[in-house]
């Protein structure tokens, strides 16, 4: 092969990888409905409440779940409901150190109002002030306020509450939609329930698996690639609902097709790309290795914490100590009973383990949760780059239709020694 065709090889694969990220984006929210997959039930909540007079949206989750790209395709969405709010969708980002004040002040910025101009006496915004600004806004917007859990003065919440039940008695056709990181509403408002009424609360559960599986299939269709189905569910399985990490394996695996000048993502690829996934450290690696170091050889940290991720869980997250013991007992060979890992869990919850775990309930009724949702399919990706899931688990938990034969290949190109040594087992 001479150096023409050599750069023509690269000038492909260059092509077919550019295409690939561009449809699988682990690192940034989703921000096109051609992009977008799943959530029909969420979309239904959002579009018909916005086109309610007086009716505003609040939408709250885990972290991760993929909030913050639902609300970046609200403009797509409501050009079919509504042909006023077409292109004319905002979003702004609070932080800690907002203030009421500050997020007005973003908001206009956002919309192009300059309120030193013909505003400035409303530098210093009240709620009855904000409800005349957006009234006089024409053709009315969609106003997103991102990562409203994050607004830490109280003071603020309550005169955001006072703007909101100002806007819905007015029926000002501008509409607000904010977006937070909240097992429910209450934590998102505080005390205020006179605006529940005025609000249309979303709650955006992890992705299902039918969801996930549109995501991958659809992904690689855009890319012009195709993927195997033992492919697409190990992808689906390891994501655990989070379309982050569904973005992330398929990409990774995507990636091993094409420096193979392949068209089909096999298990293989699926099944190598963990440890790729694992160096990168996409949403954990840091955390992770805080939670499981030791200098004790025989310690069991990541044993106990892969059993955590695989517990099952309610609709919450939330585990029980009883639910470990059945992936404990798994990856360890042999009947593990909640004593043997007790203080292993108690350990999570400290600082010098990274608080990586939380918990809620009283003694004996305690339930368990990973206080960073991304954390439990990285512990499990950790795990198997690590080999402490035993092989024949993983095809119980993650291959069960898929050919032996096909996976043992697959294993064996795993090797985690440069990222840490695996915990010995007692």
């Amino acid at each position: 092969m001479n150096k023409e065709d050599d750069d023509d090889q690269l000038d492909a694969k260059v092509k077919r990888a550019a295409a690939l990220n561009r449809v699988f984006t682990p690192s940034t929210p989703v921000s096109t409905r051609a992009a977008f997959s799943g959530r029909y039930d969420q979309i239904m909540q959002i579009t018909t409440a916005v086109v309610q007079p007086g009716r505003h949206v609040i939408l709250y989750g885990e972290r991760g779940v993929g909030k913050t790209s639902l609300a970046n395709i609200l403009s797509e969405l409501l050009v079919q409901t509504e042909e006023s709010y077409r292109n004319y969708a905002v979003r702004i980002n609070c932080s800690v150190d907002d203030d009421f004040r500050s997020i007005w002040a973003k908001v206009f910025a956002e919309l192009g109002i300059d309120a030193r101009g013909e505003y400035a006496e409303y530098e210093v915004p009240n709620p009855d002030q904000i409800r005349r600004i957006l009234a006089s806004v024409k053709p009315y917007m969609v106003i997103v306020i991102d990562e409203y859990d994050r607004v830490d003065d109280d003071s603020a919440l309550s005169l955001m509450a006072d703007t909101i039940k100002a806007l819905s008695d007015h029926a000002v056709g501008t509409k607000i939609v904010f977006v937070g990181v909240s097992d429910s509403i209450e934590n998102l408002i505080g005390e205020h329930e006179s605006v529940r009424r005025a609000l249309e609360e979303v709650q955006v559960p992890r992705m299902s698996a039918k969801e996930i599986r549109q995501l991958v299939t659809r992904g690689f269709y855009e890319a012009e690639l195709n993927i195997s189905q033992n492919a697409t569910e190990r992808i689906v399985r390891l994501a655990e609902g989070l379309p982050t990490y569904g973005h992330l394996l398929s990409l990774r695996a995507g990636e091993r097709a094409i420096n193979d000048d392949r068209d089909t993502v096999t298990l293989r690829d699926v099944v190598g790309s963990t440890e790729s996934v694992v160096k990168t450290g996409y949403s954990g690696a840091a955390l992770y290795h805080h939670a499981v170091e030791s200098s004790r050889p025989e310690n069991l940290y990541a044993h106990v914490l892969a059993a955590c991720a695989l517990a099952e869980k309610d609709q919450l997250g939330y585990f029980t100590a009883k639910a470990v013991e059945t992936p404990m007992s798994r990856i360890m060979g042999s009947k593990y009973d909640i004593p043997a890992f007790s203080r292993h869990l108690s350990s999570f919850m400290q600082q010098d383990r990274g608080c990586v775990l939380e918990r809620r309930g009283e003694k004996k009724r305690y339930r368990y949760r990973f206080r960073d949702p991304l954390m439990q399919p990285f512990a499990i990706l950790a795990a198997i780059a690590s080999g402490i899931i035993p092989a024949d688990y993983q095809r119980e938990l993650f291959d069960a239709d898929a050919d032996p034969s096909d996976w043992d290949a697959a294993a064996r190109q795993l090797s985690l020694a440069d990222i840490a040594d695996p915990p010995a087992r007692d």
